[in-house]
């Protein structure tokens, strides 16, 4: 293809943007929580590093395949020689989950707080230059998710509560694409359980167990600097519902972080309520918004994986139902749409589909 055509494509120029403008942020925010002592400076590294390689990644499941020299134009050579493995493992090994999940634990890292304000300003701070020039408008960062989640349990008996765990939807443009990285995410990085309840929701319709009392989800809309005034008349319209009462704190978080960015609450999807029928949802769901993404697809799925992870006394306590069909064979056959799909998009994995092996 003439490269006077390539650059012509309008989804390969989006494409190269994003990946460009979210590099160079990141590796911007890295360098200055490094120079204030915010964090390590060998893992800022580890951070940028597993960034660079999910984003040449992408581009090489791209149709047409988008390759590491178009994405990082004037800053290839310098890149290529600081991480020549990942120039080449690029190629061959996969990334276990999207770029703007690692964005959000090192931010999680360098702010050294899981509060719900600390986390969210920062978050909005980064990505407020992220929209990339798209004609004689500005449009969204293909690489950026649209929707953010924070969960956490409260425990009556105790009358403690774990810290919040964050998650984002899978950012990852094409339908092809997307179902490579959710599958990945399923068989290699969630929590076995919220894995098993993606598979059983796929093949069943229903939820694979039920969480203790008491677990608790926010979810938010990330709008971008030129959606800002519809997010702030939406934000502006919910409001208006609590004028005589007092204003829920998913309401609060989205009023007093206007000044950075703009998130508006949004309740669970109908995927969302069927593999968590029992989930304090905030806000909880007038009339349930039809999906018509899949299953795994959305930020709750990778806060709740986190919040198992990190806190093994509610795994402990989940109530879990039986199905005919075992979770092995569910598994495998997420890892056989996996490899199918890496084949038609002419990914060159070997025999057995290998993963990038420094994910923190």
């Amino acid at each position: 293809m003439p490269e006077v055509i390539r650059y012509e494509n309008p989804g390969i120029q989006i494409f190269i943007k994003s990946g460009h403008q979210f590099l160079d942020k990141v590796r911007s925010f890295l360098a200055t929580a490094v120079r204030e002592n915010k964090i390590q400076q060998e893992r800022a590294r580890d951070y940028f590093r597993e960034i660079l390689h999910i984003i040449l990644f992408y581009g090489q499941i791209n149709l047409p395949k988008v390759e590491p020299e178009e994405i990082l134009q004037e800053s290839n050579r310098q890149l290529s020689a600081r991480y020549p493995d990942i120039f080449e493992m690029c190629r061959t090994h996969i990334p276990k989950r999207p770029p703007f999940t690692v964005l959000l634990d090192a931010i999680v890292d360098i702010v050294r707080t899981r509060h719900e304000d600390d986390v969210l300003q920062c978050l909005l701070l980064e990505i407020n230059d992220m929209e990339v020039p798209n004609g004689n408008t500005l449009c969204r960062n293909i690489f950026v998710s649209t929707v953010i989640n924070l969960c956490y349990f409260s425990d009556q008996c105790m009358k403690s509560r774990t810290p919040n765990y964050f998650g984002a939807s899978v950012s990852c443009r094409g339908a092809r694409q997307r179902k490579i990285m959710i599958d990945t995410l399923c068989c290699y990085t969630w929590h076995r359980d919220i894995s098993w309840a993606v598979c059983v929701a796929n093949q069943y319709n229903q939820d694979a167990f039920r969480f203790p009392p008491r677990v608790h989800s926010m979810a938010f809309n990330i709008f971008t600097n030129g959606q800002s005034t519809q997010a702030n008349q939406r934000v502006e319209n919910l409001l208006a519902g609590f004028r005589d009462q007092q204003v829920p704190r998913f309401l609060q978080i989205a009023r007093d972080l206007r000044q950075f960015g703009s998130l508006v609450p949004r309740a669970p999807c109908e995927r969302c309520f069927e593999m968590f029928p029992n989930i304090q949802f905030y806000p909880f769901p007038q009339a349930h918004e039809h999906a018509h993404w899949e299953y795994g697809n959305c930020a709750e799925c990778e806060s709740l994986s986190q919040l198992l992870k990190s806190h093994e006394q509610i795994v402990t306590r989940l109530h879990r139902n039986q199905f005919q069909i075992g979770r092995d064979r569910l598994i495998n056959a997420k890892n056989r749409r996996l490899e199918q799909n890496l084949q038609l998009l002419e990914f060159r994995f070997r025999d057995v589909v290998q993963f990038e092996g420094n994910q923190l």
